[in-house]
C-alpha cells in the first residue's frame, strides 16, 4: 500500500474531522458540539484538529462553504438537464433539497444568530451567505435564459426570496412539526409562483376588451 505523503495525510484528515464535525454538529447542534466531541467522533486527538482548524467556528464555516459548493454544484446540474428549462421543477429540487438533510437549516441558523454578535464570524458567515445568494441567481438566470424568458423580478431578488423563504419554514416547521415540510413547500411554491412565472405581456392599446 502507498504511504501517503504529509499533504495527502493533512488532506486525508481534515475530510475525516468535516465528516465528523458534520454528524456531531446535526446531531448536537451547534452550541452542543464540542471540538472533543468532534475528535473523538473523527478518531483523532483534539490537536489534530486544531492543525486543520483555528477555532469550532472555523471548522463550522469550512462545512458550511463545502455545502455551499455542493448544492450549488447539485442546482447547476438540474439546471442544465431539466426539459425546456422548468424553472418549477428546479425550485421543487431546491425544496427537496433542504429536507435532505434534516436539522441543517436550524443549524445554519443558529450558527448565523451566534455569528450575528461577533463582527469578525458575521463578515465571514455573510461572503458566505453572498456565494450562496450568487450562485443560485446564476441558476435561475441560466433557466430563463433557456425559455427565452425575462422574469418577474431579477434573478438576485429572487434567489434572496427564496432563500429568506426556506429559512422562515424551517424554523416555522420547527414551532409546528405538523406542518409537514412538503405541505408547507407547497403553499409557498403557491405564493412564489406569480415572481416565478415571466409577466404576461401588456395588452395592445385599443384592444378588444372581453
Amino acid at each position: 500500500m502507498k504511504r501517503l505523503s504529509r499533504a495527502e495525510q493533512a488532506e486525508r484528515n481534515r475530510a475525516l474531522v468535516l465528516a465528523a464535525a458534520r454528524r456531531v454538529f446535526l446531531a448536537r447542534g451547534y452550541h452542543g458540539a464540542t471540538l472533543e466531541q468532534i475528535a473523538d467522533e473523527a478518531g483523532f486527538s483534539k490537536g489534530v484538529v486544531y492543525s486543520q482548524f483555528e477555532s469550532k467556528a472555523d471548522l463550522f464555516l469550512a462545512l458550511l462553504e463545502a455545502r455551499i459548493e455542493e448544492r450549488a454544484a447539485e442546482n447547476a446540474r438540474l439546471a442544465e438537464s431539466l426539459p425546456g428549462g422548468d424553472l418549477l421543477a428546479l425550485l421543487d429540487h431546491l425544496a427537496r433539497g433542504d429536507h435532505a438533510t434534516p436539522g441543517w437549516l436550524l443549524l445554519v441558523i443558529e450558527f448565523r444568530v451566534h455569528a450575528a454578535r461577533d463582527a469578525e464570524l458575521s463578515r465571514r458567515y455573510a461572503a458566505a451567505h453572498a456565494r450562496t445568494v450568487e450562485a443560485l441567481a446564476g441558476v435561475l438566470a441560466a433557466v430563463y435564459a433557456r425559455n427565452g424568458q425575462a422574469p418577474a423580478i431579477p434573478p438576485r431578488q429572487l434567489a434572496e426570496l427564496l432563500l429568506a423563504f426556506s429559512a422562515g419554514a424551517a424554523l416555522e416547521h420547527a414551532a409546528n412539526p405538523e406542518l409537514g415540510g412538503r405541505q408547507l413547500d407547497a403553499q409557498l411554491a403557491r405564493v412564489l409562483e406569480p415572481l416565478v412565472r415571466p409577466p404576461a405581456p401588456a395588452q395592445a392599446a385599443g384592444s378588444a376588451r372581453p
